[in-house]
């Protein structure tokens, strides 16, 4: 009875010490929600320029370039067209993510400046710095940006794996 108690005892202290060092190297998921609000965009019929640091804690930074396919973006009542979107997030010095996709900006009912909205996924992300092996983009990302009177905004929303 006593040898099989220490022998149980013995293989449960190998499994754990087998698995100490893979659950030091668990993976963390967190979720991004970056936000800018820039009062002097660099604004053209065509082309939207956004950056500075987004709110909260002090550090990350988000610029986000907006381009109309077509060259202009819609001005009609509800008409909508199709974008590029590169998004730069800098997390801490040289700890940026890079987002390339395209999506859609939408006019409001009564005209006037289009809310833009692009989706993305791990395809069109890329990752630089060493402070992560390894970035995973976990389900659909987001980037949106609109603008006011008083000036624009600009949202990074994304599960990231690190």
């Amino acid at each position: 009875m006593r040898t099989r108690t220490a022998l149980a005892t013995t293989a449960a202290a190998i499994a754990f010490t087998a698995s100490a060092p893979l659950a030091a190297e668990a993976k963390t998921t967190d979720y991004l929600d970056k936000r800018i609000f820039d009062a002097t965009p660099a604004v053209t019929a065509g082309s939207w320029h956004l950056d500075g640091m987004t709110a909260g804690e002090i550090g990350p930074t988000l610029d986000v370039t907006v381009r109309a396919a077509d060259g202009t973006f819609p001005t009609t009542s509800n008409a909508c067209e199709p974008v590029d979107v590169v998004a730069v997030l800098t997390l801490a010095p040289g700890e940026v993510l890079t987002v390339r996709t395209t999506g859609e900006a939408c006019a409001p009912f009564f005209g006037g400046i289009p809310a833009v909205t692009a989706y993305f996924g791990d395809e069109e992300t890329d990752h630089q710095g060493t402070a992560h092996k390894r970035v995973k983009i976990v389900g659909d990302g987001l980037i949106s940006a609109g603008g006011s009177f008083f000036g624009y905004q600009a949202t990074f929303n994304a599960g990231v794996k690190w």
